[in-house]
Order: structure tokens, then sequence, then C-alpha cells
């Protein structure tokens, strides 16, 4: 990894990658509903759908969306570990590190919560989130024992 702390264009990425659910899930609902979509309310536009469109298509949706809120649920925690442990003035290795691997896990668990359909395999899912929300978390811990702590 290089010496180049990569923080603020890693909460950029994870923003993106969380923007790209709702991309996909906004073409596909306007190319399904047929007129039956509103701008003036659009966070009711799925509720509007469900028995207006295949049930297939109406699940797709609804876990892109679900991909979509998830990823801006996390994005604060993130933003702030990447922040705080810049002004912790981690090594940059680390910050870089604890930023690839969160944007792994969060692309694998984008496609996983869009993929999956088993209550099964729903649990991995469930795991990689576990996963991706201890980094941010441990970052955190790291920055304040810099800062506050003994390290």
């Amino acid at each position: 990894m290089s010496t180049n702390n990569y923080s603020i264009p890693s909460i950029i990425a994870a923003y993106s990658l969380g923007i790209a659910p709702h991309g996909y899930y906004l073409v596909k609902m306007m190319a399904n509903a047929k007129g039956q979509s509103s701008n003036i309310f659009p966070r009711e536009n799925l509720s509007t759908l469900k028995g207006q469109i295949s049930t297939q298509v109406w699940e797709r949706l609804a876990r892109a969306r679900g991909a979509h809120l998830n990823a801006m649920e996390g994005l604060p925690i993130f933003a702030a570990a990447m922040l705080t442990g810049t002004l912790a003035k981690l090594p940059a290795r680390d910050i870089n590190t604890l930023a690839v691997e969160y944007l792994g896990a969060r692309i694998l668990y984008t496609a996983l919560y869009m993929g999956v359909r088993s209550e099964a395999a729903s649990y991995l899912r469930t795991g990689v989130w576990a996963w991706s929300i201890s980094l941010p978390i441990w970052a955190l811990y790291k920055a304040e024992k810099v800062l506050y702590g003994s390290e």
C-alpha cells in the first residue's frame, strides 16, 4: 500500500458504492412503473408499486433499495473513522488497508443483498455486514487510543 493517505477518496468511494444500488433501483423502477411513480413522494414509490408490478421485479427493487439505505446508514461511522484516524495520525498504510477492506466488504455485502433469495444465505449477508461495520469501529478505537490513551 502507498504511504499516501486515501481516507478522503475512500469516503467518496463508499458513498458512490451506496449510490450504485439506488441508481439500479431508480432505472428499474421507472422502467416498470408505467407512469405509476411520483417524484412528489419518491420514497413511497416502492409501496405504491407493490401488486402493480411482478413480485420478482418488486423484490429486486426492494433489495436494491435496502442495499442503498444500508450503505447510507453505515457511511457516517466509516467517514468518522477515516477522518478520526487521519486526525490521530494513524499510519497511512493502516488507514488505507482499512478503507480497502471496508470497500471490499461493502461490494460483497451489496452483491449479497441484491442477490440473496434464501433465508440461509441471508445470514452470510449479515455476517459480511458485521465484518464491514466492525472495521470503522476498530479504527475509531485505535484512534481513540492514540489521541487519549496509552498508544
